[in-house]
Protein backbone atom coordinates (compact mmCIF):
# COMPACT_ATOMS: atom_id res chain seq x y z
CA UNK A 1 0.00 0.00 0.00
CA UNK A 2 3.45 2.41 0.97
CA UNK A 3 4.58 1.58 -1.96
CA UNK A 4 1.00 2.65 -4.71
CA UNK A 5 0.79 5.36 -2.31
CA UNK A 6 4.16 6.38 -3.04
CA UNK A 7 4.23 5.83 -7.07
CA UNK A 8 1.25 8.08 -7.05
CA UNK A 9 2.50 10.67 -5.32
CA UNK A 10 5.82 10.62 -7.71
CA UNK A 11 3.54 10.54 -10.43
CA UNK A 12 1.37 13.32 -9.79
CA UNK A 13 4.69 15.25 -8.95
CA UNK A 14 5.80 14.56 -12.09
CA UNK A 15 2.68 15.87 -13.91
CA UNK A 16 2.49 18.97 -11.76
CA UNK A 17 6.43 19.24 -12.81
CA UNK A 18 5.00 18.45 -16.65
CA UNK A 19 2.48 21.35 -16.59
CA UNK A 20 4.35 23.82 -15.27
CA UNK A 21 7.33 23.73 -18.04
CA UNK A 22 4.50 23.92 -20.50
CA UNK A 23 2.37 26.81 -19.07
CA UNK A 24 6.16 28.19 -18.71
CA UNK A 25 7.10 27.81 -22.39
CA UNK A 26 7.32 31.62 -24.33
CA UNK A 27 5.33 32.28 -27.14
CA UNK A 28 7.85 31.91 -30.21
CA UNK A 29 8.86 35.02 -32.47
CA UNK A 30 7.77 35.10 -35.70
CA UNK A 31 8.82 36.82 -39.06
CA UNK A 32 7.91 37.11 -42.57
CA UNK A 33 10.31 37.61 -45.14
CA UNK A 34 10.37 37.81 -48.82
CA UNK A 35 13.13 36.65 -51.40
CA UNK A 36 14.78 40.27 -52.81
CA UNK A 37 14.94 40.88 -56.52
CA UNK A 38 18.93 40.05 -56.02
CA UNK A 39 17.79 36.60 -55.08
CA UNK A 40 21.03 37.22 -52.28
CA UNK A 41 18.62 38.95 -49.12
CA UNK A 42 15.98 38.89 -47.26
CA UNK A 43 12.98 41.78 -46.44
CA UNK A 44 11.46 40.46 -43.60
CA UNK A 45 8.91 41.55 -41.16
CA UNK A 46 7.83 41.29 -38.12
CA UNK A 47 4.09 39.60 -36.97
CA UNK A 48 2.62 40.11 -33.93
CA UNK A 49 -0.68 40.44 -32.89
CA UNK A 50 -1.47 43.76 -34.52
CA UNK A 51 -0.28 42.78 -37.98
CA UNK A 52 3.09 43.42 -38.80
CA UNK A 53 6.04 45.80 -39.32
CA UNK A 54 8.99 46.41 -40.96
CA UNK A 55 12.37 45.00 -39.40
CA UNK A 56 15.22 47.59 -38.82
CA UNK A 57 19.06 46.90 -38.51
CA UNK A 58 18.41 47.18 -34.74
CA UNK A 59 15.61 44.29 -34.98
CA UNK A 60 18.24 41.77 -36.54
CA UNK A 61 20.00 42.04 -32.68
CA UNK A 62 16.84 41.15 -30.99
CA UNK A 63 15.44 38.40 -33.23
CA UNK A 64 18.50 36.41 -33.32
CA UNK A 65 18.09 36.56 -29.43
CA UNK A 66 14.92 35.77 -29.13
CA UNK A 67 15.56 32.77 -31.31
CA UNK A 68 17.55 31.03 -29.29
CA UNK A 69 14.46 30.28 -27.40
CA UNK A 70 12.05 29.89 -29.93
CA UNK A 71 11.33 31.35 -33.36
CA UNK A 72 9.69 30.96 -36.51
CA UNK A 73 10.72 32.19 -40.16
CA UNK A 74 7.90 32.28 -42.72
CA UNK A 75 9.41 32.85 -46.16
CA UNK A 76 7.72 33.59 -50.06
CA UNK A 77 9.60 31.84 -52.15
CA UNK A 78 9.98 33.24 -55.73
CA UNK A 79 7.47 30.61 -56.87
CA UNK A 80 5.49 33.06 -54.72
CA UNK A 81 4.78 29.66 -51.92
CA UNK A 82 5.36 30.64 -48.54
CA UNK A 83 7.04 27.93 -46.14
CA UNK A 84 7.45 28.07 -42.46
CA UNK A 85 10.74 27.20 -40.87
CA UNK A 86 12.00 26.71 -37.36
CA UNK A 87 15.28 28.47 -36.46
CA UNK A 88 17.36 25.66 -34.97
CA UNK A 89 18.51 26.79 -31.53
CA UNK A 90 21.03 24.05 -30.98
CA UNK A 91 22.94 24.13 -34.38
CA UNK A 92 26.72 24.58 -33.80
CA UNK A 93 26.44 28.27 -34.92
CA UNK A 94 23.83 29.06 -32.03
CA UNK A 95 26.10 27.05 -29.81
CA UNK A 96 29.35 29.34 -30.91
CA UNK A 97 27.56 32.27 -30.26
CA UNK A 98 26.71 31.50 -26.95
CA UNK A 99 30.21 30.50 -25.87
CA UNK A 100 31.30 34.11 -27.24
CA UNK A 101 28.56 35.91 -24.77
CA UNK A 102 30.74 34.29 -22.25
CA UNK A 103 33.81 36.48 -22.56
CA UNK A 104 33.47 38.60 -25.95
CA UNK A 105 33.07 42.51 -25.85
CA UNK A 106 29.53 43.58 -26.48
CA UNK A 107 30.85 45.08 -30.38
CA UNK A 108 32.36 41.67 -31.37
CA UNK A 109 28.64 40.00 -30.00
CA UNK A 110 27.16 42.41 -31.68
CA UNK A 111 29.19 41.64 -34.98
CA UNK A 112 28.43 37.48 -34.31
CA UNK A 113 24.94 38.10 -34.33
CA UNK A 114 24.65 40.15 -37.49
CA UNK A 115 26.43 37.16 -39.42
CA UNK A 116 24.81 34.48 -38.08
CA UNK A 117 21.44 36.62 -39.58
CA UNK A 118 23.25 36.83 -42.72
CA UNK A 119 23.74 33.00 -42.57
CA UNK A 120 20.17 32.41 -41.88
CA UNK A 121 19.04 34.44 -44.37
CA UNK A 122 21.65 32.32 -46.78
CA UNK A 123 20.13 29.08 -45.83
CA UNK A 124 16.32 30.06 -45.60
CA UNK A 125 17.15 31.14 -49.54
CA UNK A 126 18.95 28.09 -50.31
CA UNK A 127 16.34 26.13 -48.90
CA UNK A 128 13.34 28.06 -50.46
CA UNK A 129 14.88 27.53 -54.14
CA UNK A 130 15.60 23.79 -53.37
CA UNK A 131 12.01 23.11 -52.43
CA UNK A 132 10.78 25.53 -55.12
CA UNK A 133 12.47 22.88 -57.88
CA UNK A 134 11.10 20.21 -55.87
CA UNK A 135 7.69 21.30 -56.24
CA UNK A 136 7.89 22.01 -60.49
CA UNK A 137 9.35 18.32 -60.45
CA UNK A 138 6.40 17.09 -58.90
CA UNK A 139 3.30 15.31 -60.91
CA UNK A 140 -0.15 14.42 -60.03
CA UNK A 141 0.29 14.06 -56.03
CA UNK A 142 1.80 17.52 -55.07
CA UNK A 143 3.42 17.74 -51.33
CA UNK A 144 4.72 20.66 -50.07
CA UNK A 145 4.85 22.41 -46.73
CA UNK A 146 3.49 25.14 -48.68
CA UNK A 147 0.44 23.39 -49.41
CA UNK A 148 -0.59 22.62 -45.74
CA UNK A 149 -0.08 26.32 -45.24
CA UNK A 150 -2.46 27.53 -47.78
CA UNK A 151 -5.04 24.86 -46.24
CA UNK A 152 -4.67 26.56 -43.04
CA UNK A 153 -4.93 29.84 -43.96
CA UNK A 154 -8.34 29.17 -45.87
CA UNK A 155 -9.72 27.47 -43.50
CA UNK A 156 -9.14 30.40 -40.89
CA UNK A 157 -10.75 32.87 -43.23
CA UNK A 158 -13.82 30.40 -42.92
CA UNK A 159 -13.57 30.34 -39.38
CA UNK A 160 -13.11 34.07 -38.96
CA UNK A 161 -16.09 34.78 -41.64
CA UNK A 162 -18.20 32.46 -39.50
CA UNK A 163 -16.99 34.55 -36.40
CA UNK A 164 -17.73 37.94 -37.42
CA UNK A 165 -21.67 36.83 -38.89
CA UNK A 166 -22.20 35.08 -35.35
CA UNK A 167 -20.82 38.79 -33.59
CA UNK A 168 -22.84 40.81 -36.10
CA UNK A 169 -25.99 38.37 -35.29
CA UNK A 170 -25.21 38.01 -31.45
CA UNK A 171 -27.23 40.56 -30.15
CA UNK A 172 -30.56 39.26 -32.35
CA UNK A 173 -29.56 35.43 -31.40
CA UNK A 174 -29.91 36.40 -27.71
CA UNK A 175 -32.70 38.70 -27.88
CA UNK A 176 -35.02 36.27 -30.13
CA UNK A 177 -36.16 33.28 -27.55
CA UNK A 178 -39.22 32.82 -26.22
CA UNK A 179 -37.72 33.43 -22.70
CA UNK A 180 -36.07 36.38 -23.52
CA UNK A 181 -39.27 37.73 -25.07
CA UNK A 182 -41.38 37.22 -22.00
CA UNK A 183 -38.98 38.87 -19.39
CA UNK A 184 -38.92 42.11 -21.54
CA UNK A 185 -43.02 42.06 -21.80
CA UNK A 186 -42.68 41.61 -17.98
CA UNK A 187 -40.18 44.53 -17.35
CA UNK A 188 -42.06 47.27 -19.94
CA UNK A 189 -44.79 45.79 -17.71
CA UNK A 190 -43.44 46.35 -14.27
CA UNK A 191 -42.11 49.69 -15.91
CA UNK A 192 -45.71 50.79 -16.53
CA UNK A 193 -46.58 50.45 -13.33
CA UNK A 194 -44.27 52.21 -11.33
CA UNK A 195 -44.11 55.05 -14.02
CA UNK A 196 -47.92 55.14 -12.75
CA UNK A 197 -47.17 55.85 -8.92
CA UNK A 198 -44.61 58.65 -9.67
CA UNK A 199 -47.50 60.30 -11.76
CA UNK A 200 -49.79 59.52 -8.79
CA UNK A 201 -47.53 61.32 -6.34
CA UNK A 202 -48.27 64.41 -8.22
CA UNK A 203 -51.62 64.37 -8.08
CA UNK A 204 -53.33 67.76 -6.54
CA UNK A 205 -54.11 66.94 -2.64
CA UNK A 206 -51.55 64.36 -2.57
CA UNK A 207 -49.11 64.26 0.22
CA UNK A 208 -46.60 63.54 -2.09
CA UNK A 209 -47.47 66.35 -4.22
CA UNK A 210 -43.91 67.90 -3.71
CA UNK A 211 -42.12 65.27 -4.57
CA UNK A 212 -40.92 66.09 -7.83
CA UNK A 213 -40.94 63.88 -10.73
CA UNK A 214 -38.55 64.38 -13.39
CA UNK A 215 -40.03 62.73 -17.37
CA UNK A 216 -37.53 62.31 -20.25
CA UNK A 217 -38.09 63.88 -23.57
CA UNK A 218 -40.25 60.28 -24.50
CA UNK A 219 -42.26 60.84 -21.25
CA UNK A 220 -40.70 57.69 -19.69
CA UNK A 221 -39.56 58.03 -15.84
CA UNK A 222 -36.23 56.94 -14.93
CA UNK A 223 -36.99 54.53 -12.11
CA UNK A 224 -33.85 55.42 -10.02
CA UNK A 225 -36.01 58.33 -8.83
CA UNK A 226 -37.84 55.79 -6.80
CA UNK A 227 -34.82 55.82 -4.44
CA UNK A 228 -36.18 57.70 -1.01
CA UNK A 229 -39.33 57.41 -1.79
CA UNK A 230 -40.36 55.26 0.70
CA UNK A 231 -38.64 57.61 3.75
CA UNK A 232 -40.29 60.05 2.42
CA UNK A 233 -43.82 58.55 2.03
CA UNK A 234 -43.49 57.78 5.47
CA UNK A 235 -42.66 61.12 6.56
CA UNK A 236 -45.38 63.20 4.91
CA UNK A 237 -47.85 60.82 4.55
CA UNK A 238 -48.77 59.66 8.60
CA UNK A 239 -52.26 60.44 9.96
Amino acid sequence: MKRQLRIAMMTALALVVMSTQVQAQPEPTEIFCNIRDTGTALSCQYVGKDGRRAMNADDISVFVDQASVAAYMTVKSRRGLERTFLIDSNSPQYRKLSEMKKSAAMSEISKAKVDLFGEIEKRAIKLSDDLDAQAVGAELIKYDSSVASDKFKRDIRSMSSELDGFRKNRDKICTSTPEFEKLSKANASLQQVLSNILFAFQQPGSCMGDFKVFRDKDGSVDLRQLDGVAARFTERCKK
